[in-house]
């Protein structure tokens, strides 16, 4: 099963960066590849198990599914459970810590999965491609916030 981590500084307080990432159904607001997300079945943001469903590029759905949520610990886990995606049994977790030294943001998303054939293109294609760019384009819509 392969593991994927990628990490990134972001110029921002974690608080404010949290309070991004720990809405659910508000992925489309740092996410560049969705264009559209929404909760299913009337679930709140918070809501362990709720179920989230992103429209990406030419209208293909991914549904995620909400496992922990923890505001103590700036903590999300979620699983991909349905989607046109390269992986199976995809797990992810996004943890938002403070640097004490400056109040900036250290984020840390790693994610488990099971791929079928070789393994490396798509290890790749998840830490650069998704966790890069987004961490990228979170710290992009916090700064622009803080304005």
């Amino acid at each position: 099963m392969p593991y994927v981590q990628y990490s990134k500084v972001i110029e921002a307080p974690a608080a404010q960066v949290w309070a991004l990432v720990r809405d659910f159904g508000a992925l489309d607001r740092w996410f560049p590849f969705v264009s559209h997300c929404e909760l299913k079945n009337g679930a709140t943001a918070a809501q362990v198990g709720a179920v989230r469903v992103n429209t990406v590029a030419e209208g293909a759905l991914i549904e995620e599914t909400l496992l922990e949520l923890s505001d103590r610990d700036r903590r999300i886990m979620y699983a991909l459970t349905k989607g046109d995606v390269p992986t199976q049994n995809f797990s992810a977790t996004l943890t938002i810590h403070e640097v004490q030294a400056d109040g900036r943001t250290y984020a840390d998303w790693t994610a488990n999965f099971d791929v079928s054939g070789d393994p490396a293109p798509v290890v790749e294609w998840v830490r650069h491609d998704i966790f890069q760019i987004c961490l990228e384009e979170l710290e992009c819509v916090v700064r622009a916030q803080g304005q």
